[in-house]
């Protein structure tokens, strides 16, 4: 259903750009088989050929926000990035982009404060994830569009999200504790996870004692519900955010040594 949603959505998006759109490739939980309507989003990356006029930058403005006015969307609805094909192949890091809608930006692009181009870490992992498990949408196929991720940008990448973890554990503790085991678990095994494999990994792999949080985090992950943090928890979560982090920066020195010839 959402996959088709995303289709459809795609077809607008080509019409919109017409000669000049490369691709719109699909990835997120909804390529991972992990989506929840509860808790996920859909996420694109448009490839276009060159950069965008200020008039197609409103346009998927207007298209991105006719979208929200709707009852179709997941709940945390649309993460689209649009990002020019010479910056993919090769790919830079980190990677500029033309344009952004997300939950984040919009009350920004609502009051037309948003500023882009810029450019954003998290991108390099996203391609990781098209290339390892994504789906086109519409336009040329992914091994054409998108170089090989080398290891120690997606490593950055991911590692971005965890790097103030010991605080961010005690807010969001769901999203943190499936993030630092999925980060892990690409410094021992190197292949790209979901938040919900990489839980299911730390199970397998990670300290009994860390077992009850994680077997919470994946049961609120997959439930949609949200994560009410006792008082005896909190020392537990902070217990696992300083050993995850721990063990993550020893591990990905491998990967932050830049070297080219590991891709992904």
């Amino acid at each position: 259903m959402m996959e088709e949603y995303a289709t459809a959505l795609a077809k607008r998006i080509s019409g919109l750009f017409q000669y000049k759109l490369t691709g719109v490739y699909l990835h997120g939980s909804l390529v991972m088989d992990c989506f929840n309507p509860e808790i996920s989003d859909v996420d694109l990356l448009i490839i276009v050929e060159n950069g965008l006029g200020k008039d197609e930058k409103e346009a998927l403005d207007a298209l991105f926000l006719k979208e929200y006015r709707g009852d179709h969307l997941p709940a945390k609805g649309l993460e689209v990035s649009v990002i020019i094909r010479g910056n993919v192949r090769p790919l830079l890091y980190p990677t500029p982009f033309e344009y952004h809608f997300s939950d984040m930006h919009i009350d920004a692009i609502r009051r037309g404060a948003a500023t882009f181009p810029a450019t954003d870490p998290d991108i390099a992992a996203h391609i990781a994830v098209i290339r390892a498990r994504g789906r086109v949408l519409i336009g040329e196929p992914i091994e054409a569009v998108f170089a090989p991720v080398p290891y120690h940008y997606y490593m950055k990448s991911i590692y971005y999200d965890i790097h103030d973890a010991e605080a961010d554990i005690l807010k969001q503790p769901t999203y943190m504790i499936l993030n630092l085991c999925r980060v892990y678990q690409f410094c021992i095994k190197q292949s790209v996870a979901s938040k919900k494999e990489g839980g299911e990994w730390g199970l397998q792999s990670l300290p009994v004692r860390f077992h009850p949080i994680i077997q919470k985090a994946l049961k609120v992950y997959e439930t949609g519900g949200i994560w009410q943090t006792a008082v005896e928890e909190e020392a537990s979560l902070t217990d696992f955010a300083v050993y995850m982090t721990s063990i993550i920066r020893e591990k990905s020195i491998n990967f932050l040594d830049h070297d080219d010839n590991l891709k992904i």
